[in-house]
C-alpha cells in the first residue's frame, strides 16, 4: 500500500488545514454573519472526524510501508477510488445522521445563532486564555444565560383603598435575570424587582417571551427564583466570589431602563462592602439586623440591571447585580454593589430544598469596638465585637454562656473584624450549625460552643 502514502498524507494536511482555519477565523473575531460562525463549528467537528478516519488507516498503512522493498505494494486506482468514496460517504452520513452535528446546524438559524456563538465563544476562550478581544468573547458566551424580567404590579397610591378607590391601575417594572438551571427553567434575580408582581413576562435573548412563576424567595436578602417553561434554554456557570480579587475585570449585563442586553465592564472595586443605603450597617449600638454583604464595582449598574450577573472574565456568575449610590440627578456614579455569588448559590439551594429560607440566630445585641476600648485590650487595632444585651425570648448565646461586656473575636475558623462582619457570618451560617467562638473576657480568652437557630420572625 506504499501508493496510499501520498493520498494519507493529503487527508492529514487537510484535516490540518481546516482545523487552522478555524482557529484563525475565530482569533481574530471576525463573525459577519450566521454562516461564518456556523463554519466555524462545522470545520471544527470536520477535523475530529478526519482525524478519526485518518487513524483508522494509519497503522495498516504504516504496517505495509515496513515491508520488502521488493514487494510490490501499490494500490490499484480502483481501490483509492474506493477508498475516497467511502471517507465521503462517511462524513456525508455522519453529518445527516449524527443528531449533534444536525443540532449545530440548526442552531445557525433564528432561535440557534446564539447558542452557536456561545459555543464557539467557550471553546475559544478554553483554547486562548488571554487573547486580545477575550471581553467579547466572554459576552457572547453569556448574553444566552441573561433575560429580561417585565413585571406587571399594581400601583397604590398613598392611602389607597380598594373598597372606596377600586381595582388598582396596573403598572410595568423592569428588571434582569440570569438562568441557573436550563433544565428546570430556573433564574434568579432580585426580589425587590418582583415583589408585589401581578404577572411576570421573562424576555430571552432570542426573543421569546414567557410567563414565570416565583417558586422562592428571600426578602432579607433581595433573592427570588423564578421558573419559566422553555426548550434550548443556556445556564450560567457558577463562579466563586470568595476567590475574587480587587482589580480583575468583569462585566455586567442587564435591561436597564428596558435596553436588553446592555453590557458595561469595569473592575471589582471592594468586597466584602457593605452599602450604608441598602443594608443594615451593624455599628449601631444594640443592632439587632442582618448585615449584608457586597462586591462594589464601578461597571455601570441603572434601574432595569437589577438582577442581572456580574461575571469575570471566565465567564462565571460572581455576583447579582443589586443596587448603586445614585447621583442627585439620579444617574449612574460608577458605585454599584451586587449580592456574592457564594451566597446567591446558598440562598438558591435552599430554596429548592427547603422551598424557604431560613436565616441563623443566636439572640444577642452587638455594637462596634472603640478605638479606646482596643488600647485597653492591647489589641493593634478595634476588631471583633461587643456584646451589648441578649434577645428578650430564648437566647442561643446566653444559653452558650456568652454576657454582657464579652467581646467576640472569632467565628469558627474566622477572625471577626466588626460587627457587620459579625452579623454577615451569622446570617450565612445554616440554622443548626454548632460553632466554636473565641471571646475576651476581663482580659482572659476563652473558647465557648454555640449552636445557631432559626431567626424568628418579629426579630
Amino acid at each position: 500500500m506504499r501508493g496510499a502514502l501520498p493520498f494519507y498524507a493529503i487527508l492529514c494536511c487537510s484535516a490540518t488545514a481546516v482545523r487552522e482555519e478555524c482557529v484563525v477565523q475565530c482569533t481574530r473575531q471576525r463573525f459577519p454573519s450566521p454562516t461564518r460562525e456556523l463554519y466555524a463549528i462545522i470545520t471544527l467537528s470536520m477535523h475530529k472526524y478526519m482525524l478519526a478516519v485518518i487513524g483508522s488507516v494509519h497503522h495498516p498503512i504504516r504496517k505495509m510501508s515496513n515491508s520488502s522493498e521488493k514487494q510490490d505494494c501499490s494500490v490499484p486506482l480502483s481501490a483509492r477510488i474506493m477508498f475516497l468514496a467511502g471517507f465521503t460517504l462517511i462524513i456525508a452520513t455522519t453529518v445527516t445522521f449524527t443528531p449533534e452535528i444536525a443540532k449545530q446546524i440548526a442552531y445557525s438559524w433564528n432561535i440557534g445563532v446564539e447558542r452557536a456563538r456561545a459555543e464557539v465563544a467557550r471553546q475559544f476562550l478554553e483554547e486562548h486564555p488571554f487573547p486580545e478581544q477575550r471581553m467579547a468573547m466572554v459576552v457572547r458566551a453569556v448574553a444566552p444565560s441573561v433575560v429580561g424580567v417585565h413585571v406587571i404590579a399594581p400601583r397604590r397610591s398613598e392611602g389607597y383603598n380598594p373598597t372606596r378607590n377600586g381595582p388598582a391601575v396596573l403598572t410595568g417594572n423592569v428588571g434582569s435575570g440570569v438562568i441557573v438551571n436550563a433544565q428546570e427553567g430556573h433564574i434568579l434575580t432580585n426580589y425587590h424587582v418582583i415583589s408585589d408582581a401581578h404577572l411576570i413576562l421573562v424576555q430571552l435573548s432570542d426573543g421569546r417571551e414567557t410567563e414565570a412563576e416565583v417558586i422562592g424567595r428571600d426578602r432579607t436578602l433581595d433573592l427570588a427564583v423564578l421558573r419559566i417553561v422553555a426548550d434550548d434554554l443556556e445556564a450560567i456557570a457558577w463562579g466563586d466570589s470568595r476567590q475574587v480579587l480587587v482589580g480583575e475585570q468583569v462585566v455586567a449585563i442587564g435591561s436597564p431602563y428596558g435596553l436588553q442586553q446592555t453590557v458595561t465592564s469595569g473592575i471589582i472595586s471592594a468586597t466584602e462592602r457593605s452599602n450604608p443605603v441598602i443594608a443594615s450597617r451593624g455599628t449601631r449600638r444594640g443592632t439587632r439586623s442582618i448585615s449584608r454583604e457586597f462586591l462594589q464595582t464601578d461597571a455601570a449598574i441603572n434601574p432595569g440591571n437589577s438582577g442581572g450577573p456580574l461575571v469575570d472574565m471566565n465567564g462565571q456568575l460572581i455576583g447579582i447585580c443589586t443596587a448603586i449610590i445614585a447621583l442627585e440627578t439620579g444617574g449612574n456614579s460608577g458605585i454599584g454593589f451586587a449580592i456574592p455569588s457564594f451566597t446567591a448559590e446558598r440562598i438558591y439551594e435552599e430554596i429548592l430544598v427547603q422551598g424557604e429560607v431560613r436565616h441563623s440566630w443566636i439572640g444577642i445585641m452587638l455594637s462596634d469596638i472603640t478605638l479606646s476600648q482596643a488600647r485597653e485590650l492591647n489589641l493593634e487595632r478595634p476588631m471583633g465585637t461587643l456584646v451589648e444585651g441578649f434577645a428578650d425570648i430564648n437566647s442561643p448565646a446566653r444559653d452558650a454562656g456568652l454576657q454582657r461586656g464579652d467581646i467576640v473575636v472569632r467565628w469558627g475558623d474566622t477572625v471577626i473584624n466588626d460587627t457587620r462582619h459579625f452579623t454577615h457570618l451569622i446570617a450565612i451560617t445554616r440554622p443548626g450549625t454548632t460553632k466554636e467562638i473565641e471571646i475576651i473576657r476581663d482580659g482572659e480568652t476563652l473558647t465557648l460552643e454555640i449552636t445557631t437557630a432559626a431567626r424568628p420572625a418579629n426579630w
